[in-house]
């Protein structure tokens, strides 16, 4: 699956206006307004941690079948099969059912939710038939045949699956961006650069890290250059957060602090080497992303249980 360019909304973001009919940005909305913003935001991120199911439920099924050639029946970890998928594929319809007529309009955003619920409609009854095969051991009984047959169908489908989750990723990653802006320019004007300030700063550009990653483990290598440039900011965001710490350690919340953003800053910096190596060796690099992915997932928890992430 090719990288697709960044498609920048958040310098071309333009909200329909109120009665003196002026564009507005995102960073010039009104309070009330800029909520639907980011309840909006928020449905289309709720839709695209679903699909992290999905990914992951991929990833366990590549992980023993051989994704070329389907199973054999041979397989070690066969039992393993393909993991349940339902609870994604309610999360996602419901982005893809309520999103577009929520205010703002924001088409192309909207149009991918709406093309991610198709791919998964279309993916999930296959999932639900491999699901069954695998778990209740029919793969014994026709030396799997039939999970030769399901495999034919899940292949094109979770690729399809792919490419829609990125699209909505990318196509949302600029709103997101946005609001988060918007944030920071709202603690700075009440309170100053302060710890919430510099750690929300550390997140947005760790989201940017994060946007890169793959979304299955068969996919195209990021480029390198894209990687450094935005672990550079990173490194510079968790830089200064780590100086106002020193010089107000009275604010430092560590309990947030104490690993997740060393480890996630870590594994950033482990990927940066392998993706700076001339022929980066392709194993270590999908063991590289997942370790990457894992560790933004637990900052995000971490964050989230004290309200630091997106409200």
């Amino acid at each position: 699956m090719k990288t697709l360019p960044r498609v920048v909304v958040a310098a071309a973001l333009l909200l329909a206006a109120s009665a003196a009919g002026r564009a507005q940005t995102i960073g010039e909305l009104p309070d009330d307004k800029f909520k639907l913003v980011v309840d909006k935001t928020l449905l289309y991120t709720k839709a695209l941690n679903a699909a992290r199911t999905v990914q992951k439920a991929y990833d366990k099924y590549a992980s023993w079948v051989d994704v070329k050639t389907g199973p054999t029946g041979k397989e070690k970890a066969i039992a393993s099969g393909l993991a349940d998928i339902a609870i994604a594929v309610q999360d996602i319809a419901e982005a893809a059912k309520n999103g577009p007529g929520m205010w703002p309009p924001l088409p192309n955003v909207d149009a991918m939710a709406q093309k991610l619920a198709d791919a998964t409609n279309a993916l999930a009854p296959v999932a639900k038939s491999a699901s069954d095969y695998y778990s209740q051991g029919q793969y014994k009984k026709d030396a799997a045949k039939q999970g030769q047959a399901l495999h034919a169908e899940l292949v094109p489908k979770f690729e399809q699956f792919f490419g829609s989750e990125m699209a909505l990723r990318r196509e949302l990653s600029a709103v997101r961006e946005d609001v988060e802006r918007r944030y920071l320019a709202q603690i700075e004007k009440e309170k100053g650069k302060n710890y919430e300030w510099h750690l929300r700063s550390v997140l947005i550009a760790a989201r940017t890290v994060a946007d890169l990653l793959p979304n299955h483990a068969d996919a195209a290598m990021i480029e390198g250059a894209r990687f450094k440039a935005r672990f550079s900011a990173l490194q510079a965001a968790y830089m200064a957060f780590g100086q106002y710490c020193v010089e107000h350690p009275a604010e430092v919340q560590k309990t947030i602090l104490s690993t997740s953003l060393d480890d996630f800053l870590a594994a950033t910096r482990i990927l940066r080497g392998v993706l700076d190596a001339p022929k980066p060796d392709r194993q270590v690099y999908v063991t590289k992303v997942s370790d990457l992915a894992a560790k933004y997932d637990i900052l995000l928890e971490r964050t989230s249980a004290t309200g630091t992430a997106s409200r």
